[in-house]
């Protein structure tokens, strides 16, 4: 039942910050904005990694600063500390290297961020931090679905919801920083919101499977 009211705040509150974009209403967009990741993290918190859930607590700071106006460095940050946890629970997960991901990683961010920096003035520095974050993300979540010892959804999601989070991020800043895409709003949330649903639902799904095989 606690599940199913999550899901419903969830889902409602997504579909009022949809029509508060589409109608340009700024304060529906402002009040409801954080709360599918709210709910989240209220689902991961007590059946999954809490690290998890304190990253997606994070993003929903992230999303009410992006709203406001000047809040765009403060969003950043907030983001940024989520990322980290991110990071610290996909390590903890699966701590083996795995170099030549790295590098993969390291070249989409190069292409990313050079494509940004020319027009990123005074926030140079913390863009270049912030997507070195997030390619971070990235690395581990694939060193994950590179483990064939584990098998499932707790294999895949992590990475496929770590690359819907980057390219979210990605168009938020070709967005900003290169030129602005018509429309691109709606991929931007979207994309967000489910990559921020498949690295919850692995983080639950982890501690389940766990549980499961422990004596």
């Amino acid at each position: 039942m606690r599940n199913a009211h999550l899901v419903l705040i969830g889902v409602l509150s997504a579909c009022a910050f949809l029509i508060g974009l589409t109608l340009d209403i700024d304060w529906l967009r402002l009040i409801t904005k954080p709360w599918p990741v709210l709910m989240l993290a209220a689902w991961v918190w007590p059946a999954g990694d809490k690290r998890i859930a304190i990253g997606l607590v994070f993003g929903a700071i992230g999303d009410i600063c992006l709203a406001l106006p000047g809040g765009f460095l403060a969003g950043m940050v907030a983001f940024a500390f989520g990322h980290g946890l991110y990071v610290a629970a996909f390590f903890s997960w699966h701590r083996r290297w795995s170099l030549s991901l790295l590098i993969l990683t390291a070249i989409y961010l190069f292409a990313t961020v050079a494509l940004m920096l020319p027009n990123t003035g005074a926030l140079s520095i913390p863009v270049v931090l912030y997507m070195s974050i997030i390619g971070l993300m990235i690395w581990r979540a694939a060193a994950l679905a590179a483990d064939e010892t584990t098998a499932g959804f707790v294999r895949w999601s992590p990475m496929l919801g770590a690359l819907l989070f980057g390219f979210s991020d990605s168009l938020i800043g070709i967005n900003k920083f290169v030129a602005p895409v018509p429309g691109s709003a709606y991929p931007i949330i979207l994309l967000y919101w489910a990559g921020q649903g498949l690295i919850a639902a692995a983080a639950v799904a982890r501690v389940q499977r766990l549980a499961i095989s422990s004596p």
